[in-house]
């Protein structure tokens, strides 16, 4: 019963059926209702019920340490935490491997990479031996910051110290690699897992697949995935999502189209970014019919569009001077109770003030104010180069100097393109 209101988040009702239980409860259901408590972010609460627990004479185990040094670490910071690691040994528990891996994890997680080492150099002497998992955690932040060199020495102990790599090691170095170009040795990496008894996994992969895309090298990318799949490694969402990301960018959104029909034969269903990706090729190509036939395939399959979804539609008809048909979108957005960004309300903006018809734009922005949407520069560009395109130059200077004497826009709007175009004639 603990778990089940823990479950449903029903908390304060699982510490009341603890609390009342006739018989005294076993560590096994306080570390259900702390696990419960951690997980909602009641680390005082879940504080509360181990000196409860203690109170009643039951003795915690490593597994509730564990649970409360992991919570502890995320809330308030791993040196609180080893204040709880040493209150854990005077009272006669003894920290396991897993235990020290999620302090060591704390450390990393605050950037205290140096404290993360030396913790890992003196686990030994507080009875604990570092595995491949303690190794992993403290390469992962040495490789988050950039530290190659010390990472390597790492690796290197690892090996010396009986901690073989494994799958997890491998990718964090693929992905470093390939974050910093080195294309060419992530693949010697690749190819080294499986002589260390480590298969690959879509993990190993994605990160060359991304650096292929990133150089615009289609037909590699496309040769690789097909690589992955004669291995037995078969490509997942984010594996598909960066070929159809860099095949809309290159240009080939006829090619995104059939890989996005193709993906459920592949066995993997598209998701929503997969159709915003696509739906974002379309519009930026020109084809927005094309587009919003896409979205209603989205909505007939099941998939719910977002405000990133309509907000590229309403671009792309803005683009193409479809601009009725465009606010059509943004109404039908605030109908499904959904609040347009700042983001779709520039898109119209822009639309409007490029057919010249600024009053309109100067409505929607006194529309956009009184519900909420606090403006950006691009908006404020968009105004003021939209006057003084339409020949309105004393409207433009004087909306700028407003803006200058409010403090909304700073020194580098001024030397803007919006600014220069008032040095021109002033309309009568």
């Amino acid at each position: 019963m603990v778990a089940g209101y823990c479950g449903a988040g029903q908390l304060d009702a699982a510490r009341r059926l603890v609390a009342d239980m006739p018989v005294e409860p076993d560590a096994y259901t306080y570390n259900t209702l702390i696990r419960g408590l951690c997980g909602r972010g009641r680390t005082s609460n879940a504080l509360a019920v181990l000196d409860d627990m203690l109170r009643r004479g039951c003795l915690p185990d490593v597994v509730t340490y564990t649970i409360l040094l992991e919570a502890t670490c995320k809330r308030n910071g791993y040196k609180q935490a080893m204040k709880l690691l040493d209150e854990m040994r005077d009272k006669g528990c003894a920290p396991d491997i897993i235990t020290y891996n999620v302090v060591l994890n704390g450390i990393c997680q605050e950037g205290r990479v140096d404290d993360a080492m030396e913790f890992l150099e003196n686990l030994p002497s507080y009875g604990g031996e570092p595995n491949t998992v303690s190794y992993n955690i403290v390469l992962k932040g040495l490789f988050t910051a950039e530290r190659w060199e010390d990472a390597e020495k790492l690796m290197e102990e690892m090996a010396h110290k009986g901690c073989p790599p494994n799958v997890v090691t491998f990718n964090m170095l693929i992905s470093f690699l390939c974050r910093r170009g080195l294309v060419e040795p992530a693949m010697e990496v690749l190819e080294q897992i499986p002589k260390y008894g480590c298969t690959p996994n879509s993990l190993s992969y994605n990160p060359l697949l991304h650096a292929f895309c990133k150089q615009k090298k289609m037909d590699k990318a496309m040769a690789f995935v097909e690589l992955m799949v004669s291995r037995g490694c078969y490509p997942d969402i984010v594996s598909y999502n960066t070929l159809l990301t860099a095949l809309c960018r290159n240009g080939e959104v006829d090619v995104a189209i059939d890989l996005l029909h193709q993906l459920k034969d592949k066995g993997c269903s598209p998701v929503l970014i997969s159709y915003n990706t696509v739906i974002d090729g379309l519009t930026k190509a020109g084809k927005t019919k094309e587009a919003l036939e896409l979205l209603d395939e989205m909505i007939s399959k099941g998939l719910q569009p977002d405000i990133i979804t309509y907000t590229t539609i309403a671009s792309g008809l803005c683009r193409e001077d479809k601009i009725e048909e465009a606010i059509r979108t943004f109404c039908k957005v605030q109908d499904m109770g959904i609040r347009p960004t700042v983001v779709l309300y520039n898109a119209i903006l822009l639309g409007l003030c490029k057919r010249r018809e600024t009053h309109n734009a100067i409505d929607l922005f006194s529309y956009m104010i009184s519900n909420g949407c606090m403006p950006n520069e691009s908006t404020y560009t968009i105004l003021v180069e939209g006057l003084a395109y339409e020949g309105l130059v004393k409207e433009a200077r004087d909306l700028l100097g407003q803006l200058c004497s409010r403090g909304v826009v700073n020194k580098k709007f001024m030397k803007k393109g919006a600014v220069k175009m008032l040095d021109g004639p002033t309309q009568t």
